[in-house]
């Protein structure tokens, strides 16, 4: 009597190592430590040999490691959304660690003696809700980031259809940018901000960090549509404001909407 697949009970042969329907291995053991001791180490050192890798090809040559990923080097690089998942789980514990920015500024007491009473609940709702806005920015701008992804890369696609990459393979492209750039963002940025919190350079250092995340969007979009110039990395910023400002208008129309 044939044994069979301890998975799926597919019928084996004695010379099957792995089952032909789910390809599970055929000479399972009972759980042990010794197997479990196993599993865990060839797993992780599986896991960091690819995170390091796609972390040091993200580093250095952004724009070639996401064009190998999409050209077909899918085992070389670990998987793009598994490493979005890891970069923006690190880095939103990271901000609600550190706090970074600053808590929403409440109604000055003498502005809002000055405003007919009639009119200071509206005036102090407007506040409200605009606080309430500012508050899940701060708390989900890294969700945010990941979320506008299909939004860049359809407005990049429009530009640069021309380089031969569809929808689906900027999009890659541009997680892979986002999340890197969340966890610079988070070590190079966030934390200065976290102890410069009441001083005059809380706002330099915010917007420096917006520049620089920007330039290594142009740097690696450079890279991977494969472009030469130097005159192309201002063509891309370029672009890459264009998108933004018009995703903003409906986002704008929303917020007036919802302050009233």
């Amino acid at each position: 009597m044939r044994p069979n697949c301890l998975n799926c009970s597919e019928v084996l042969y004695p010379r099957d190592k792995y089952c032909g329907r789910c390809g599970q291995q055929t000479n399972i053991d009972r759980i042990s430590f010794r197997e479990l001791s196993h599993e865990f180490f060839h797993t992780i050192l599986h896991v960091e040999k690819g995170v390091i890798r796609l972390f040091k090809g993200l580093l250095f040559k952004p724009g070639k490691t996401a064009a190998e990923f999409v050209e077909g080097k899918r085992k070389t690089y670990f998987n793009p959304f598994t490493f979005m998942a890891m970069c923006v789980a690190l880095t939103i514990f990271a901000h609600n660690w550190l706090n970074p920015y600053i808590d929403p500024s409440v109604p000055d007491p003498a502005a809002l003696a000055s405003i007919p009473e009639s009119e200071r609940p509206a005036h102090l709702q407007k506040n409200e809700r605009i606080a309430d806005l500012q508050k899940f920015a701060t708390k989900n701008m890294n969700l945010i980031d990941v979320v506008v992804c299909p939004w860049f890369a359809f407005g990049l696609w429009l530009f640069y259809r021309k380089r031969k990459r569809n929808i689906a393979e900027i999009t890659i492209a541009y997680l892979l940018f986002t999340a890197f750039g969340l966890v610079l963002f988070t070590v190079f940025i966030s934390i200065p901000m976290h102890f410069l919190r009441d001083s005059n350079a809380y706002y330099p250092i915010f917007w420096v960090g917006i520049i620089l995340q920007s330039m290594y969007y142009t740097w690696g979009l450079k890279g991977f549509f494969n472009l030469h110039s130097a005159w192309d990395y201002i063509k891309i910023l370029a672009v890459l404001a264009l998108i933004a400002a018009i995703g903003i208008i409906p986002l704008s129309l929303f917020v007036a909407w919802y302050i009233g």
